[in-house]
Parts: structure tokens; sequence; C-alpha cells
């Protein structure tokens, strides 16, 4: 079942069952998705506690494993008496008296996962007083175990980030046409469009010299977008996990520090649900001319005639062809031209209205 599971719930069945048959416990807890070494985004435990991410929030806030944690970032497993000490000491402090009395325990052992300094899930196993602790020879066998459930941690959390993602560009399909990217939590491309290739290249380089590159072939994430990522990663780690649904930082305006005029929105992507997915960001980079996106259907029409009228009459025949679809070959031949007239009716076309693709084109004149 571990090996099989493709979500949380087959996961936590998966790792519960694989833990009973290991060995003797009073309670067994799955906690994933943290972003550094804050409570989790998801728990589950057994026995079933009410309540059960109200209960760990308010045991997170005395727990003195997770700043023992917090030194020992990288730490594959420890056992709870390292950190607690003897049974009979722990049973003396307030987090036992609150805690973990009621969950029934006072010794355990828990394994961690890392992504470098991230714990991306840990499991703890639990035992009560008429238990014994975790033997040298426990630790060994559960550590054997622990390899497969991180395999199978892994690979629950990519199935879960790749579903979010692809949620998250399904609500944004209506502005493909503009320049937009998505990237992941550390700055890798998850999307980009064509105009947003076009963007990135001209944010990267230079409006002039982009245009003597593919604009694929040297894409890199541009270092003011990079900057706002980082403003906005810092307020995340600022709010609960569990409480992301709702209260995600506002988008970030930013500016090229060079060329006027171009500017890109960063949004935090909002999963809407409890998520093993980090969050992700929408880059959005705004024309340089200043197109509306949300104005009013009388300001839009006019801001069109506008762009409209600095074309000749053969350009913005052109434009109507653009705006079916139809490719430079076949403008050509509607038109009885050249594909070479048309390529550079094109490019004046773009030039004239600050625009880099057929896309952008499209979006803003049909």
């Amino acid at each position: 079942m571990l090996h099989a599971a493709v979500d949380r719930e087959g996961l936590w069945q998966g790792v519960r069952e694989v833990l009973s048959r290991l060995c003797s416990c009073k309670r067994v807890t799955l906690f994933l998705g943290h972003l550094g070494l804050g409570e989790a985004r998801v728990v589950y435990t057994e026995p079933a506690i009410p309540e059960t991410s109200r209960w760990f929030d308010e045991r997170g806030k005395i727990n003195p494993l997770i700043p023992w944690i917090a030194d020992h970032v990288g730490l594959r497993h420890f056992r709870f008496r390292e950190v607690l000490g003897a049974p009979a000491a722990f049973r003396r402090t307030p987090f036992y008296q609150c805690f973990a009395k009621a969950e029934g325990w006072d010794k355990g052992m828990a394994v961690m996962f890392w992504r470098g300094e991230e714990m991306r899930g840990m499991f703890s196993l639990y035992r009560g007083a008429r238990q014994a602790d975790f033997s040298e020879e426990e630790v060994e066998r559960i550590l054997t175990v622990a390899r497969h459930i991180e395999i199978a941690v892994t690979r629950v959390q990519k199935i879960d980030r790749d579903f979010n993602f692809r949620s998250a560009m399904q609500a944004f399909t209506r502005t493909l046409p503009a320049p937009l990217l998505l990237l992941d939590w550390d700055e890798r491309l998850f999307f980009a469009n064509t105009a947003a290739y076009e963007s990135a290249a001209q944010w990267n380089h230079g409006s002039q010299k982009a245009r003597s590159y593919n604009p694929r072939d040297c894409f890199a994430v541009p270092a003011a977008v990079r900057d706002g990522i980082q403003k906005l990663k810092r307020q995340i780690q600022e709010i609960n996990p569990r409480e992301w649904a709702g209260n995600m930082p506002e988008p970030v305006e930013i500016s090229h520090a060079r060329e006027m005029g171009l500017k890109a929105v960063i949004s935090p992507v909002n999963f809407g649900r409890p998520s093993l997915a980090r969050p992700g960001f929408f880059v959005l980079f705004k024309e340089p001319l200043g197109w509306g996106e949300s104005l009013p259907p009388a300001e839009l029409a006019e801001q069109k005639a506008r762009a409209l009228a600095v074309l000749t009459p053969a350009e913005r025949e052109v434009v109507r062809y653009l705006c079916t679809g139809l490719s430079n070959a076949e403008i050509a031949t509607a038109r009885s031209k050249s594909v070479l007239t048309i390529k550079t009716q094109v490019n004046s076309i773009f030039q004239k209205l600050g625009l880099k693709s057929r896309a952008q084109v499209i979006y803003r004149l049909k």
C-alpha cells in the first residue's frame, strides 16, 4: 500500500500499516509539508485527536522538540529522551501535563526527511509509561523502513504539487496571451508562454539587444523578479501554513532598473486548500504602453482605436488577419503579397504598438 500511494490519505494508510507491523506503539503521527520548522501543514495521528490541526497548533507553542530540531537541521532521527530527559522528569513539565499526558505517551522517537535546510516531513512513534523505550535494534529496523517511507513522501508531494500548479494554471487561462510565468518555490520554471520568454529577454538584455537572441535559449528569471519573490517569501513564512488559504500576501509590482515602462506584477499562488505543495509565484509582465487589463469596455475600445490609429491602412489589414490566427504565409496568400513583405509589416506593428508577439496582438486588439 505504501508504494502504491498517490495521495495523502493513501500515504498515511501505508505509513500506519508499515509501522504498526514493525513495532508496538501507543501512538503514531505523520507530519507533512513543513515550510521551515513550524508546525506541519498536514498532520495525521492515530489514535485520532478531535480538531487535530488546532490541537497541534497549540501544542507547537510550547513543544520543546521544535527548537531542538531547529538547532539540529539535517538530523535524521532522535529519541525523545535526548531532548526531554528521563520520563520521570519529563512528566513534571508543562508540555507533558498539557499535551503528552492527554496523548498517552512519555517517551518516543522521530524520523525526519529534509530538503536542504527545510524539513518536508516527519513521523513520530510514541510509547506510554508501561512500555520500554526504543532499543538500538528497533531504531535500526525503523530507519530501514524509513527509507521507503521517504520515497513515498517525495512521490506524493510531487503529485500534489503538480496537481495544484495545473489547477492554478487553469484559473489563469484567460490571461495566457499576456506575458505570464509560473515559478515554483525554488524559482524554477513551471510554465511560460511565448510572450513571457520575450519579456524576460527584454528585461535581461534590453529591448534592442533582446531582438538578436532566441528568447527560449537565453531565458533566465530576471534579477528584479527574483528580488520580488524573495520579498513575498519572507511574508509567506510569517503565516501559519494551515492558514495560507485567503491569507497570502498582496501581489507586488516591480519596475525595471533602467528601462522606463517595463513593469511586472508578482503574485503568490494560493491553492485554496491544505496542500503539501509549497507556494509558487505568477509573474505577469506588463506592457510598456500601459495596456489596461481591467478597463471599462468603452475605455478599452478607445484605447484599441488609438493603437490602430498609429498603423498604416495596410498594417491595420494585417492586424485583422493576425487576429484570426493566420500565419505570415497564409496572410501573404490572402493579400497577394510576399511572405517577406508581411513579415516586415508584422515587425512594424510590433514596434509601433510596443508588443512582442502575435499572441499579444490578438489579446490586445481582437
